[in-house]
This record gives structure tokens, sequence and C-alpha cells, in this order.
């Protein structure tokens, strides 16, 4: 477990066993801001652990020389998203962690950040996950996301508060059909029922089909709105993967709200949830593709498609292996 200077114990009940995991692919110039605010954190009982995709631009010599109390998970490339972050669960499970953090390396977070998502879920025994407030990073008072809401009869995941001034109108705890893979807690004995990320979405939109798993097995999700984060939006997906370009995430979106309505819109859900996704998906990001003149986004919409409509998906996502405890 972390032992940083400048951390202190807090009450005795928020004293669980947690592992805040970050995945890193080549983001050196963005991981010591995180970890730096990781440092600092009010809750002390907690490991840091980097999964690293790979990466060759020396983040994880800069880990090893400058952050030695964080745990290195070196994968030999990058392998997504979703396979990367479920062998940082298998490890915390094997290990017997309570709660698993699933954080950007693009982000950094208040002091007091695990504390409040702690506190947040020991409220609630049926609480499967929960997730911060979170800000722009360029705009520190704005907020990027406040809660979020899914529905599998629109295909349209949302953000409350997106792109508003923060005054305090989020600020009650709620429940929430939306959690963010960008930054949440989340209980390991839940996963016993609902399963580990799903690999074949490799990245974007595994929350969601994450966030449904959860609420089709009984389990609550939440905002804990005094936690904080702030997040430098797409640091990875597009400059480090995409090249400027956003064809990387447009082809994966794609792709994957194809392979969630296959793994779970039921036949009377078809009508609403498919023309959602041709006006709200493919006709909108096809006329701002052809505005912003990203030709090869435009293409990776209908390759995307074309993928969603014919790869195999007969393999089911994994249960963990590991007795991580029973559901409560």
């Amino acid at each position: 477990m972390n032992s940083v200077p400048g951390q202190s114990k807090v009450d005795s009940a928020l004293k669980q066993k947690c592992v805040v995991a970050i995945l890193n692919y080549n983001g050196k110039d963005l991981l010591g801001e995180c970890l730096d605010s990781l440092a600092v954190q009010t809750f002390a009982h907690f490991e840091t652990l980097v999964i690293d995709n790979g990466s060759t631009d020396g983040s994880k010599e800069l880990l090893t020389t400058g952050y030695p109390w964080v745990k290195l998970l070196a994968l030999e490339k990058n392998l997504g998203f979703s396979p990367a972050y479920n062998s940082g669960i298998r490890d915390a499970l094997e290990r017997g962690f309570e709660f698993f953090v699933l954080l950007n390396n693009d982000t950094w977070v208040a002091q007091d950040f695990l504390a409040e998502l702690l506190q947040a879920i020991e409220e609630d025994d049926r609480l499967g996950a929960v997730c911060p407030k979170i800000y722009f990073a360029s705009r520190p008072e704005t907020i990027w996301y406040a809660g979020g809401d899914f529905s599998l009869w629109t295909c349209r995941p949302r953000h409350r508060g997106w792109k508003e001034l923060d005054r305090g109108q989020f600020d009650t705890a709620r429940q929430i059909t939306l959690a963010t893979g960008c930054a949440m807690l989340v209980r390991c004995s839940a996963l016993q029922e609902v399963g580990l990320l799903d690999e074949r979405f490799w990245a974007y939109l595994e929350d969601v089909e994450w966030s449904v798993r959860f609420l089709k097995s009984g389990y609550k999700l939440s905002l804990a709105p005094k936690a904080r984060v702030w997040h430098r939006c797409g640091e990875t997906s597009v400059k480090k993967l995409g090249s400027g370009s956003q064809a990387f995430p447009q082809y994966l979106s794609t792709r994957n709200a194809l392979f969630l309505a296959r793994k779970h819109v039921r036949w009377w859900q078809i009508p609403t949830h498919f023309l959602s996704f041709l006006v709200n998906h493919v006709a909108f990001y096809t006329a701002l593709r052809l505005w912003r003149r990203d030709f090869r986004a435009l293409w990776a919409i209908y390759r995307g498609i074309g993928q969603g409509l014919r790869r195999s998906f007969n393999i089911e996502p994994s249960k963990p292996q590991t007795d991580a405890g029973p559901r409560p």
C-alpha cells in the first residue's frame, strides 16, 4: 500500500483495501500529474497500480526512478482498454482487494477523491460502482461528467451536465445508468456476477456495456459528487493512437455500438434503438466528419458498421476465476 509524504489516515470506517489502476500507453507526459495527485490523498490505505500497455516513450523508466511506490504491471504490447484493465482486475481479485478504481492517465484528482468515493459506496451495499464528478482540465469549473444515462431504447449515452458551469446543480448523490471508465470505483465482490470488462470491445463503449450488466445483475450505479476529477479529453486516443484524426475512436465507437446492440437489445427495442443509431450516430457523425474534412474518420464510420454487423460475436466475456467474496 502507499506510504508517501502528505497522506493521512481518515475515519476507520473508510479503511478498506483499494487499488487505483491507471491505464497508460505512451503517456509519460501525463502520468506525473495524475500520480502526484494520488500521492497526497487523505485516504492512505490504497495501492497505486499502473498498467502499461507496451509503452515505448520512457513511461516505465519514469515510474522506476520517480515513483517507486507505484506498482507496475507491464504488458508487452497495447492490448486495448478492456483486456489491459481486466489484467489489473484479475491481479486485484487474486490479492484480495475489496475495491478497484479505474482512472485515466490524462486526469488528476482532488485530495479527498478516494475518501469520497469509498464513503459513497459504503453507504449502500447494493451499489456496484460509483463515479466522481469530472471537469474539463482546460476549464476547471466546467463539467465533463456529473453522472450519465443510457437506455437500450434510444442508443444514446449521455453525460449529465456536459459543458455546464458547475453552480452546485449536481451536488446531490443520485443514481445513474451510465458509469464512465474515465474514473470509476467498482465493488470487487459484484464482479462474481457481473463479470469483467468485455474484451471484444477493446476500447470505447466498454463502460456503457459494463453499466448495462451491472444494472441487469441487480446492482445500482451512483454519482459521488463530492469526489472530483479533472480530465484532459482524448489525449491518448487521438494524439497517441489517431495521429490527430478521429478515425480510430470513430471506428471503435461505431463498431462497438453494434456489438452492444447485438448483445443486449431485445426484439421489442430494435425499432427505436436502430432508428436512433442511424440518426444520432451515423447521420450526425457523417455530417460532422464531412464538415471537419476528416475523411479518414468518415470512412471509419462505415468500416465500423461493416465490422459490427459481420464480425463473429460468439465468445462471452469471462467471469473472475478467483473468489472475491460473496455478493453483499
